[in-house]
């Protein structure tokens, strides 16, 4: 069934949404820590310590394992809350975990680590800054000063994930987009299309309207997780998946959770083709 156009919350404040938006999270973080405790699919490991003015702030991890993920399974990071503010992200990536551990065959023969929120200090005060004083957007994860994104590198280097997935929200879009390097916008795979023609690629339409854009070729990452590309044993690709803020929570939930559901079956099914992609 294709999903209805966005809906929009009634007018309210931003802060009064950030806030609301804000208590869900934590619920439904909760949530999943309780789940992790007797799921043999999902697995609450936070990454830190970190301090920020002698205050301890670790950094949110679940590690989810789709039914028949063995060790060389496709490792998946995914990554939110880089904003204090932007709870809608780390909301969204949450639902879309929690739809994965209580659903495992539609994770099937994937590693997934949910990173959903790695900005703890700025959620706690409600900046976008760190409480270090950094945007964690706009810094290189190879030599960042920032204490959480050197964090990050470290566990990314241990995971060697063969794929970065960032989800942020943008206030200048009205539908989902998807920034996109080491793919191009007109492989078949990401329009639920069948590779070479076949009929039993067995890919997944998107049911909510997304636009793919891709940088340019051969373009070197400044900022984000593929600047740890050259350091890692086989280059990831990396996707940003861009949220619009005005539509509601509920859609923006919704169509968060089927955008990676349908992008991530679909990029097993085409490398369980055989195509190199």
């Amino acid at each position: 069934m294709i999903l209805p156009s966005p809906t929009y919350s009634p007018r309210q404040s931003s802060d009064l949404r950030s806030e609301n938006e804000r208590t869900l999270l934590l619920g439904v973080l909760a949530r999943l820590n309780v789940l992790a405790t007797h799921s043999p699919n999902l697995f609450a490991s936070p990454l830190g310590p970190l301090y920020h003015d002698r205050e301890l702030f670790v950094l949110p991890r679940h590690l989810f394992f789709g039914e028949n993920a063995a060790e060389e399974a496709w490792r998946i990071g995914i990554y939110a809350g880089f904003s204090g503010t932007d709870t809608r992200a780390g909301l969204a990536s949450l639902r879309a975990l929690e739809r994965f551990a209580l659903e495992p065959k539609l994770g099937n023969s994937l590693n997934l680590t949910f990173h959903p929120f790695v900005n703890p200090s700025g959620l706690a005060d409600r900046t976008v800054e760190t409480r270090g004083g950094y945007k964690l957007l706009e810094h290189s994860w190879a030599n960042s000063p920032a204490a959480e994104l050197q964090i990050l590198e470290r566990d990314a280097r241990s995971m060697q994930y063969h794929g970065l997935i960032v989800v942020r929200t943008d206030p200048g879009v009205q539908d989902l987009r998807g920034w996109l390097r080491g793919f191009s916008p007109a492989d078949p795979f990401l329009h639920g299309e069948p590779v070479r023609g076949t009929s039993k690629a067995g890919y997944l339409p998107f049911k909510f309207p997304i636009q793919w854009e891709s940088h340019p070729e051969g373009a070197k990452a400044k900022t984000g997780p593929l600047t740890l590309a050259d350091d890692l044993r086989q280059r990831p690709f990396e996707l940003t998946l861009l949220v619009p803020a005005k539509p509601s929570l509920e859609w923006a939930e919704q169509a968060v959770t089927n955008t990676l559901r349908v992008f991530l079956n679909n990029f097993r099914t085409a490398v369980s083709t055989g195509w190199n992609i």
